[in-house]
């Protein structure tokens, strides 16, 4: 936020005029500390429910070797090894799809 409040003469020319800015000035920052309480929760709520991002979404194995299709982890395989009609097949132990 850039605003900065600077007060005129006309808002510090007797008690009523300076008690009047300070209550706008502290009304804006009363909101603004509400906003950020709020703010602050809600983060930390979603941050319970959401997976820690640094940890790996997929299962210990796979690594940069390992490739991504349409989200789901296929484990490497030799393609010289690949015959026509091989499927892409879930291994529930590793948790990788793999061609077999």
């Amino acid at each position: 936020m850039a605003n900065k409040w600077y007060p005129t003469q006309d808002q510090l020319k007797d008690p009523q005029a300076t008690q009047h800015a300070m209550k706008q000035v502290l009304d804006q920052l009363y909101t603004l500390q509400d906003a950020h309480a709020k703010l602050s929760a809600d983060h930390a709520a979603l941050k319970a429910r959401v997976p820690d991002a640094s940890k790996n979404p997929f299962p210990p194995g796979s690594g940069p070797a390992d490739t991504v299709l349409l989200g789901l982890p296929v484990a490497p395989v030799d393609t010289n090894s690949l015959a026509n009609g091989a499927a892409l097949k879930y291994n529930k132990s590793t948790g990788n799809f793999s061609f077999q």
